[in-house]
């Protein structure tokens, strides 16, 4: 494909993605950043789960009941907090399996050897030389 110029001027092809010299990369770093940002958003949906079920459990809880040694945490407890828990479910685990998938591609791509991210650069300029793309 040409583009014409202004003024009558030979027509010229549009600089191409070699000509460019663009090179297609995985930023580790910024990919370490969005897999550290997706754990803590998880971790804290837990801590409020958490914290949710807790919250019930207090509720209504014999005095020995520490809630934060749960070898004090007798059979009314443990019911009261997973019944709590399969109540917020719906409202909880959507996000949290999402954030989970969201992690393990990511690491998943920070695995990646850089030969293959060589590799597939060289393997896109090729793609484009065959397409006519040079």
């Amino acid at each position: 494909m040409t583009h014409m110029t202004p003024r009558g001027a030979p027509p010229v092809a549009p600089p191409s993605l070699s000509a460019t010299r663009f090179q297609p990369s995985l930023d580790r770093g910024r990919l370490r950043e969005a897999v550290a940002v997706r754990r803590q958003r998880l971790a804290e949906r837990e801590a409020d789960l958490v914290a949710a079920c807790e919250k019930t459990v207090a509720h209504g809880a014999a005095r020995h009941l520490r809630l934060d040694d749960r070898a004090t945490w007798d059979r009314a407890a443990w019911n009261r907090y997973v019944g709590t828990a399969m109540q917020l479910e719906p409202d909880f685990m959507p996000e949290m399996l999402r954030l989970i998938r969201d992690v393990e591609r990511l690491e998943r791509l920070v695995a990646l050897p850089a030969a293959s991210q060589a590799s597939a650069a060289r393997a896109a300029a090729l793609q484009n030389a065959r397409n006519g793309e040079m």
